[in-house]
């Protein structure tokens, strides 16, 4: 017998492998908050609501449209992009602009659904986070721009208000 005795006192266990893998995990949860975070605007105050729903955690594709109490929408660094004179655009200003920049997503959309895509519903949600102060009539300018782009599934977020 090669092993005696007196090897097993000396046994330790290798942490190494296990501290590895949580450190990995901690990196990943990290990397995952910070992209849901980047697409909400900490700015926009939601209104309450006492029917609020519960959010749905099944949602795979989302865009989120962040509207300040002018009903100006605020992009996401992500969904910011480039026009022709080569300005950054992170602010779109008014219902045509989102009609805009919402096509050019449902143009991904269309491409990601693969052949045969034209037919088929747009994969993606449209999240509304609009601040409690803005206007109705800019709030409805930009869910008419969101169907006229093709996205006929359109959220507004609330803050659930508990009943006393």
């Amino acid at each position: 017998m090669s092993h005696g005795a007196a090897s097993s006192d000396k046994c330790e266990p290798n942490f190494v492998p296990l501290l590895d893998l949580v450190l990995q995990l901690v990196m990943f949860f990290m990397l995952c908050a910070n992209f849901v975070i980047e697409q909400t605007n900490v700015t926009i105050e939601l209104p309450h609501a006492a029917a609020a729903k519960i959010l749905d955690k099944g949602i795979e594709y989302a865009i989120y449209l962040n509207v300040n109490s002018e009903g100006v929408v605020l992009l996401a660094p992500s969904d910011q992009y480039t026009d022709s004179q080569g300005n950054v655009i992170s602010t779109l200003n008014n219902p045509d602009q989102v009609e805009t920049f919402l096509k050019r997503r449902a143009r991904d959309d269309i491409a990601a659904a693969g052949p045969g895509g034209a037919d088929k519903p747009l994969r993606s949600v449209i999240i509304l986070r609009v601040h409690k102060n803005c206007p109705f009539e800019k709030t409805y300018g930009i869910m008419k721009a969101c169907r006229r782009a093709g996205y006929h599934r359109v959220q507004l977020r609330a803050l659930l208000v508990q009943p006393d």
